[in-house]
């Protein structure tokens, strides 16, 4: 996550909509580019390494240093991270609640206002972004630039449509009050809608498949950028009336209770089990992310959302794929109290393949600068051990969380390269 990402508003019905149309449009101007760049249009793609390096990408992240509103743009941006040496990339579909793509389900709040720069997060001036009406659909663009280079495309999408708090809210969101989660105590929370309702289950599944649509070979549910949903935000009336039935004349208890952490969790487990029949369906991997994962009860991922049973569901097959964002190391022993969060996570995914993080941002403190630091090394000596770690530990591959302009230094993508 940027500052970026709290800049972001799509109106999709001013969006190219046909395949053929979007082809057309996007690829003419970035013929030049193409031929002029580092991996040129003549040479065969990259191999697909057996140990894969999965980029994950945000393209407003990059609007200070690339004009993302265009074609050519797009592909400096994918020209960028492709100094990482990736294997795969992940393309970020939304911003907040803004979807990056033409989105019949979200497609409720229209602004034709662009974007002021006195209400950026910083002095830098990103231009007038007209997000809310691009000019075309650049998701096939980015897709056939990917298959030409070698490289596998993938969807990087957020458990909750408004990414983070009430101000991103998604268009949808905004449109039905009706299905706000509430606290305990009553308190309506715009930002995030309960599961509980089966038209938010009905509205997350039909945006899956908006996404499907797309061709993806995996799309990856990030849990870290959670729009502050959780267990405790799903005191919602129909979750209420669940809570009676099962425990008549008691009322509701506090989120940490057993007895609500199984009634929520086993509502979340259904919808990820409806997410994944509809992946599978289309062939495509499913991946979870999850962030705060320790050797003992992952009580950072359990205080963040809720105890909603991943690995039993891992070993039950309902991913394809585990990629822990972050870890609960011991900072005091950080590579090998890594390593044992490592195999044990390998030991609970049972034949779902897992990836490890190799992060260039420190936000969960289990960075590379921050294991660097730890043991007195380098930044480069930090990142091949980690890269190491996750090979000798049965990982299937490592993620960059996330590829901004610059952020992955020159020495650590050498290592990087090596695998």
């Amino acid at each position: 996550m940027s500052t970026s990402d709290t800049n972001e508003n799509t109106n999709p019905r001013h969006c190219v909509k046909t395949l053929g149309a979007a082809l057309s449009m996007a690829l003419a101007p970035i013929a030049p580019l193409v031929a002029a760049a580092t991996l040129h249009a003549g040479e065969p793609p990259a191999p697909r390494r057996d140990f894969e390096v999965v980029a994950l990408v945000d393209s407003l992240d990059f609007a200070k240093d690339f004009d993302i509103e265009t074609p050519t743009g797009t592909v400096q941006v994918l020209e960028h991270v492709m100094l990482t040496h990736p294997t795969d990339i992940w393309w970020r579909d939304k911003g907040g609640g803004r979807m990056r793509y033409p989105s019949e389900c979200e497609a409720w709040q229209v602004s034709e206002a662009p974007f002021d720069p006195k209400r950026l997060p910083s002095e830098d001036i990103y231009g007038w972004l007209r997000l809310e009406s691009p000019r075309a659909d650049f998701w096939p663009l980015i897709r056939e630039e990917c298959s030409r280079r070698g490289l596998r495309f993938g969807i990087h999408t957020t458990l909750e449509e408004n990414h983070w708090y009430s101000p991103l809210s998604s268009n949808w969101t905004l449109a039905h009050p009706e299905y706000w989660s509430r606290t305990r105590h009553g308190e309506p929370w715009m930002g995030c809608c309960s599961i509980f309702h089966d038209e938010v289950i009905a509205h997350k599944l039909e945006m899956l498949d908006e996404r499907l649509a797309m061709k993806p070979e995996a799309i990856m549910l990030d849990f870290w950028r959670n729009g502050s949903w959780s267990f405790a935000r799903e005191y919602s009336a129909p979750a209420l009336a669940e809570w009676g039935r099962m425990h008549p004349g008691e009322p509701a208890p506090a989120h940490t209770d057993p007895r609500w952490q199984a009634m929520v969790g086993g509502r979340f487990a259904d919808y990820l089990r409806a997410f994944s029949a509809k992946c599978r369906a289309a062939g495509v991997r499913f991946v979870v992310g999850l962030p705060g994962i320790d050797d003992r009860d992952d009580a950072a991922l359990r205080a963040r959302i809720g105890d909603f049973g991943w690995r039993r569901l891992a070993k039950e097959g309902v991913f394809d794929a585990v990629y822990v964002l972050s870890v609960a190391m011991d900072r005091a022993d950080p590579f090998g109290s890594t390593e044992r969060i490592y195999r044990g996570v390998r030991e609970a995914c049972g034949q779902t393949d897992v990836y490890f993080p190799l992060a260039a941002y420190n936000m969960e403190k289990c960075g590379i600068a921050e294991y660097a630091r730890l043991a007195g090394i380098t930044e480069d000596e930090a990142a091949a051990r980690l890269l190491g770690l996750a090979r000798d530990c049965g990982g299937r591959g490592v993620v960059l969380e996330c590829v901004d302009f610059g952020n992955y230094k020159p020495a650590v993508c050498g290592e990087i390269g090596k695998f």
